[in-house]
């Protein structure tokens, strides 16, 4: 059961401590197992994903635990987010993730928008609309899945996500912010940015 709403920061911090720890460890067995165990849990609860229960629990705070049979938002957002950071790392070394505050972050709109080059975008901005208008979460997971994986074959997974910004993004659709959300990801991906640059995502 989901006691009290957490400050979406708090979910932004924890989720990029979380990723700083599997970007120092990519190239080790352990790190490996972790990445592969959380690619295995993809689509399946929490409460059936064993294998990835001691890097979660050990690195969660307590406020974030559920205290019921359910996952908490909080659970769910960050696990989701891991899912999609050891989907996209895999086969790669260097971290791909923005350095970014907590104020000023770069949503997954600006790293999607990416995909928006050459003169014809009407396939792949098709592709960024189902997403944007998915009503449930589980549909917003699915086509944000496919997008990452579209984004890692054509950009050779080179185009930096801000991990710690996506958990925080989740975490407010699953709170019932799933309209700023869908605004704040659509002026990222569809805005022409200047050459060298790109203004921050303030919220």
């Amino acid at each position: 059961m989901e006691v009290t709403k957490t400050n979406p920061n708090a979910v932004y911090s924890v989720t990029n401590r979380m990723v700083h720890k599997l970007d120092q460890s990519l190239e080790t067995s352990s790190g490996k197992a972790i990445l592969a165990n959380l690619r295995n849990s993809i689509g399946r609860p929490l409460s059936q994903s064993v294998a990835i229960w001691p890097f979660m629990f050990e690195n969660l705070p307590k406020e974030f635990l559920s205290r019921g049979q359910s996952a908490s938002k909080k659970e769910i957002a960050i696990l989701t987010t891991l899912q999609l950071y050891a989907m996209y790392r895999q086969g790669k070394q260097a971290p791909a993730r923005e350095n970014g505050q907590e104020k000023g972050s770069k949503n997954i709109g600006y790293s999607l928008s990416a995909l928006r080059v050459g003169d014809s975008t009407a396939a792949i901005d098709r592709r960024f609309n189902a997403l944007i208008t998915a009503t449930t979460y589980d549909e917003l997971i699915h086509h944000l899945r496919q997008m990452l994986k579209l984004l890692k074959s054509k950009m050779f997974g080179e185009t930096n996500i801000d991990f710690g910004k996506l958990a925080q993004d989740l975490y407010k659709f699953l709170v019932g912010k799933d309209e700023n959300i869908r605004l704040s990801w659509a002026r990222a991906y569809y805005r022409i940015y200047p050459k060298g640059g790109v203004e921050s995502d303030q919220q």
